[in-house]
């Protein structure tokens, strides 16, 4: 019926939703490693700072798919 057909776009929504995020994380992520060769051995700062956005993106992109894998 007619709520099988808008649980079936509202969890495809959702699917879409998440695997549009990973895609930002991982865009994200590869920005933070091209900014960690520009700034290793320049700035320890700088390093440690992306270091760390490195390592959140690669947690949000974990979750991510982990999320995703529930959509299977």
């Amino acid at each position: 019926g007619l709520g099988d057909v808008y649980k079936r776009q509202h969890r495809h929504s959702i699917k879409d939703i998440l695997e549009e995020s990973l895609e930002h994380e991982l865009h994200a992520l590869s920005l933070y490693k091209k900014l960690l060769k520009k700034v290793e051995n320049r700035s320890v700062y700088l390093e440690e700072y992306t270091r760390g956005k490195i390592g959140e993106e690669e947690q949000h992109s974990l979750e991510l798919k982990a999320m995703l894998k529930d959509f299977g």
